[in-house]
């Protein structure tokens, strides 16, 4: 009787325990589950901002030559929302930290939608910049905040895949945006460009209503700015060095490829732009597994490697294969980095200081748009692009020194 009773005792703790494993199996997977509502609400409205902001990024530059301006001026409009950006980095950063996600999301896009307006009122090149200006307010909150939440709601094992697949909603965005902005300035002009991108501001703020705060006010250490520890997070400035040099490159394309291309035998400037972000789609789907799986660098260093060799070819692209050629390197490589470089940020930063660091990663990148678009193009305007192509190239290269400074870095913190 004694031995039939501990038979039933070891029974049960067995079926108890093989219950814990068939529970934990399903925990897991929940645990690792990355298509939420709220991921696919983030996304979605990600792409929105990212049509809307592509057809601007393609277009602008054109329009201002169209309204008599010049080549240092096209590059001050487009520089022009990354310096307002870079100015307002730091304080959203601490802000999205501070307060919350998601109020900071629907202010950006709320700018969005208002420099479409002052875009259509504008009638000069001062008050283009007037609304890049209002832009850049826009996309420094949306962008920073924006990644945080990403961060926040992804599972930690595919959070570079997480990032991943954020990013390449903003490729699909860049896929049509350039090609369908140019058809609608061919048909109906640059007022009607502005109504539409206007609306799909409008679009992107409903659907993030939608997202919801993760963060609870319990987890969310409020303390007052400082200059002295809330501009950048410390950790993040190696990879915020890679964001700048990527920044240098990308800034230098969005400004002067249309302007380089139409003389050069490609009649519509968006298909350069819809390469490379069908390449960069391409990258998004094994780049985040990679450098989840094999370690940040693998994906960074090819990446910055594909994004030099793009650039240094353009002075030699007459015709559209050559620049077909340039726009896929440039796209795979840039897929490849930077959803790496924004998991090895992440990686790098308590959670509490996401926000923060996020503000840093993208305060280097909008210091190399402006730098690619303003300085890089009054080089263009004294020297030719035969100048302006290969500093570019150079300076996209330098990025490899972020990630012999962030080996000296220490181990990660928020693992």
């Amino acid at each position: 009787m004694t031995n039939t009773t501990k038979q039933s005792e070891l029974d049960d703790r067995g079926a108890a325990h093989g219950g814990s494993s068939r529970d934990a199996a399903p925990n897991e997977r929940a645990e690792d589950r990355l298509f939420t509502s709220d991921f696919v609400f983030a996304t979605l409205a990600n792409f929105a901002n990212a049509f809307g902001m592509q057809m601007l990024v393609a277009t602008l530059p054109v329009y201002v030559i169209d309204l008599g301006g010049s080549r240092s001026d096209a590059g001050l409009v487009t520089g022009a929302l990354a310096i307002t950006a870079l100015l307002f980095r730091p304080f959203v950063g601490w802000l999205t930290d501070a307060w919350r996600r998601r109020p900071l999301v629907l202010i950006g896009t709320s700018c969005y939608g208002l420099a479409s307006v002052v875009y259509l009122l504008a009638g000069s090149i001062p008050l283009l910049v007037l609304g890049r200006f209002v832009h850049g307010f826009g996309l420094s909150c949306y962008t920073t905040a924006a990644n945080a939440y990403v961060a926040d709601i992804a599972p930690l094992r595919r959070r570079a895949e997480a990032v991943g697949l954020f990013s390449a909603a903003m490729a699909i965005g860049l896929i049509i945006g350039p090609v369908v902005g140019f058809m609608l300035v061919e048909s109906t002009g640059f007022q009607y460009l502005f109504y539409f991108t206007g609306g799909l501001a409008f679009t992107a703020f409903l659907i993030s209503l939608f997202a919801r705060e993760r963060r609870q006010q319990g987890e969310i250490k409020r303390h007052r700015w400082s200059l002295r520890t809330d501009i950048v997070a410390v950790d993040a400035l190696p990879v915020a060095w890679i964001a700048l040099c990527m920044g240098i490159g990308f800034g230098t394309i969005s400004a002067f490829i249309s302007i380089f291309a139409q003389p050069r035998g490609v009649a519509n400037p968006g298909f350069f732009f819809t390469v490379q972000a069908i390449a960069l789609l391409v990258s998004r789907t094994f780049a985040g597994r990679l450098a989840d799986r094999h370690g940040r660098a693998t994906a960074i260093i090819p990446g910055i490697i594909l994004m030099t060799a793009a650039l240094a070819l353009l002075p030699w692209a007459y015709g559209f294969p050559h620049f077909v050629i340039s726009a896929s390197l440039f796209g795979l490589g840039f897929g490849t980095a930077q959803p790496a470089t924004m998991a090895l940020l992440i990686d790098r930063v308590r959670p509490e200081q996401r926000g923060l660091a996020t503000g840093t990663y993208f305060t280097g990148f909008d210091a190399g748009i402006a730098i690619g678009a303003v300085l890089l193009g009054i080089v263009s305007q004294h020297w030719g692009f035969g100048v302006m192509w290969p500093l570019a190239a150079a300076s996209t290269f330098c990025g490899l020194a972020g990630l012999l400074a962030d080996r000296h870095h220490g181990i990660p913190t928020s693992n």
